[in-house]
């Protein structure tokens, strides 16, 4: 007697895998997608997915489309957000399978906005000629939303996958990441527009003609653009800026315990006066010194015998609080510049705090059992906004974490005249996969702004790079060490540091102009 298929035996399952074959296969694609990001950089496998993705939209109607976004959203982000189950499970506290629930909420949050992508693209592109220029400007509307809609969180944007790519990277430059993410899925577009008119010759001769023209724009443009920010050898340029990155590797599990505050700040002292050679400034990561300063005469006396044996100012991150004008105390995230001098005027308090991670979003309402998923009690305080922090060598543009995601905020250091972006972190609550995702958007921040990029972090990865995304060097991830990298100075503009606010605008213009010529050639098939 033959042997029942698994289907024959399950027929529900055979109807079910009939019904939601489209959606299984978009939510597949989704996780697949997530290869082309960092630390992966498989471009073509992104590529591909968005691909599998738009060609589907075009199969139905934009319920289902809404449907299939979202799917394609939820799978690339529950892996391109998975380590946030460390931040949870481990540092949190958090059982596991509450934690995956979390994470799934937050990539079910977020793909909402690839719902809207999905929902609208049958509209903006009722013919397939139309989905090279409609599908990447909806896309990227599309993750504009995501990074500014409710305090935002444009992590993992599609155009980080790039990053790896020196010459396409320069594009940054002219409309950041976001057009970025539009050449990442150009190509995708033009390969569904390839797919739905059959893989013949001259359509993938005319298809792929024309991306490859695209990208040779982005490579020549790229190579020009390095070629002129590159000083030739008879150029007169400003000296460097001699850096010490130290990165003590201080476990979380122990960074707030006061038991360890003694062996953090020794850790941190000791690394930075074992570098042999001079610098102007010593780099410690977020909250490296994770007690109040202010409480301890002790630790400020270290630090300024350590800056007067270095020579050097050290920019550190602290907690600091304050009483406000009606007597009640306010914490805050924030930097110092300390100096010889042993003041602590020069400051910046972060303004973008992290929801549940630094405060509790309405928390007047909030149910009690509601906490932060970091040490203490009590919620930081926002500070004045992205200001640099005052300096001899050049204001500082001050990044406190996960700050430098924003593109938005960070041009709005350079439109103040910051002269260095300096990124302080502590990656140590987050799994490794973060790192090298986070340390690609530090990078991307700094070529948007023709600005050197340089960061420090608690575990790694701290790095430093050019303002053309060059990295001068780094320190590896999970070990404790210091480092002196010379950082050039950089241009300190950029056309997309002019006109970040103008370029939604642009996405919004190409979108009515699909939609518009939708109407226009109604009942033509091209």
């Amino acid at each position: 007697m033959r042997r029942l298929t698994i289907f024959a035996r399950y027929p529900a399952l055979a109807v079910f895998l009939q019904t939601w074959r489209l959606e299984l296969t978009v939510f597949l694609a989704g996780m697949v997608s997530v290869r082309g990001l960092p630390p992966y950089h498989e471009q073509i496998v992104m590529i591909v997915g968005l691909a599998v993705l738009i060609r589907s939209l075009t199969l139905v109607t934009w319920k289902r489309g809404a449907r299939l976004g979202f799917l394609f959203g939820l799978g690339h982000h529950l892996l391109g957000f998975s380590w946030l189950l460390t931040s949870l499970n481990q540092h949190g506290g958090i059982w596991m399978g509450f934690a995956v629930l979390i994470l799934a909420l937050l990539a079910a949050t977020m793909a909402i906005y690839s719902a809207v992508f999905g929902g609208l693209l049958r509209h903006l592109a009722p013919r397939p000629g139309l989905l090279p220029l409609a599908a990447p400007s909806l896309w990227v509307v599309s993750e504009w939303l995501r990074s500014t809609l409710f305090s935002g969180f444009p992590w993992n944007l599609v155009g980080y996958g790039w990053s790896d790519q020196i010459y396409i990277l320069q594009m940054a430059d002219l409309g950041g990441v976001f057009l970025l993410s539009w050449f990442m899925v150009f190509p995708a577009a033009m390969l569904a527009l390839i797919w739905i008119r059959g893989f013949h010759r001259g359509t993938m001769m005319g298809g792929g003609g024309l991306v490859l023209g695209v990208v040779l724009v982005a490579v020549g443009y790229g190579a020009w653009r390095i070629d002129v920010l590159s000083p030739g050898q008879d150029a007169v340029v400003a000296p460097p800026l001699k850096v010490g990155l130290v990165q003590g590797n201080v476990a979380q599990v122990h960074k707030w315990d006061p038991k360890y505050r003694e062996v953090g700040l020794t850790q941190y002292v000791q690394l930075s006066g074992a570098m042999n050679e001079s610098v102007d400034l010593v780099l410690w990561p977020e909250t490296a010194i994770a007690f109040f300063l202010q409480a301890s005469p002790e630790a400020q006396k270290r630090i300024v015998v350590l800056s007067q044996k270095l020579g050097a100012p050290v920019l550190t991150g602290v907690p600091v609080a304050d009483k406000d004008e009606h007597g009640q105390w306010l914490y805050y995230n924030s930097v110092l510049l300390l100096d010889e001098t042993g003041t602590m005027a020069r400051r910046y308090d972060k303004h973008h705090l992290v929801p549940f991670g630094e405060f509790v979003p309405f928390r007047s309402v909030m149910p009690t059992f509601i906490k932060k998923l970091t040490y203490g009690t009590e919620d930081f305080s926002r500070g004045l906004g992205p200001i640099p922090l005052p300096w001899e060598r050049g204001a500082i543009g001050v990044l406190v974490c996960y700050e430098t995601i924003f593109p938005q905020e960070v041009a709005q250091l350079g439109r103040a005249s910051a002269r260095w972006l300096v990124n302080v972190t502590n990656d140590a609550w987050f799994g490794e996969l973060a790192k090298p995702q986070h340390l690609a958007m530090a990078q991307m921040r700094g070529v948007e702004n023709r600005l050197p990029m340089i960061r420090v972090a608690n575990t790694g990865i701290s790095a430093a790079f050019d303002q053309m995304g060059h990295e001068l060097g780094r320190i590896a991830p999970n070990v404790a060490g210091s480092l002196v990298i010379k950082v050039p100075p950089g241009e300190g503009h950029s056309f997309f540091q002019k006109t970040e606010p103008w370029w939604i605008g642009l996405w919004l213009y190409m979108c009515l102009t699909a939609w518009l010529l939708g109407i226009m050639h109604r009942g033509q098939n091209y």
